[in-house]
């Protein structure tokens, strides 16, 4: 993989092929030394695994600290998919991204230990996050507590 795109687009196609039936579960590991903004960078995340498990955001937990540079979210969805999404600051291991899609019929994996060597660091898509997904992102990572998603935040 040569950066981030191209791995949301292979996990996409695997998953429009069925090799893994309905997926169920992401767990999706991000890091690095970017310190852009946490909360718009959890928000892309979110928003291309709530595509990837093709289900409406039910509530967000949020455990950590943007200013700390480590944030965990939990992902309930309606439809009973769920998900882990996590941005640590620091040292960067491959392309920096972690990823397990589970399904219900297979798993897919991408480990940014076994990036090429010399790989360029992973890069999410810089456009602007759903407002909304981020106003509840940002609300959760206030409150700490689980936080609905309103029907607007969906896509």
């Amino acid at each position: 993989m040569n950066s981030v795109a191209e791995l949301h687009r292979a996990v996409q196609a695997a998953i429009a092929g069925k090799r893994l039936g309905r997926p169920v579960f992401v767990r999706y590991l991000l890091s690095g030394p970017d310190k852009s903004s946490v909360a718009a960078r959890l928000a892309r995340i979110v928003t291309v695994v709530r595509g990837w498990l093709d289900q409406s955001l039910d509530t967000i937990h949020a455990v950590g600290s943007a200013s700390a540079g480590q944030v965990s979210l939990a992902l309930r969805f309606r439809e009973g998919g769920s998900a882990l999404v996590n941005i640590a600051r620091g040292n960067r291991l491959g392309d920096g991204v972690d990823l397990l899609v589970l399904g219900n019929h297979g798993a897919l994996y991408h480990d940014a230990g076994q990036a090429a060597l010399g790989a360029k660091p992973g890069k999410l898509p810089r456009d602007e996050p759903d407002s909304a997904l981020l106003a509840t992102i940002e609300k959760a990572l206030r409150s700490g507590k689980p936080v609905s998603v309103k029907s607007e935040a969906k896509s």
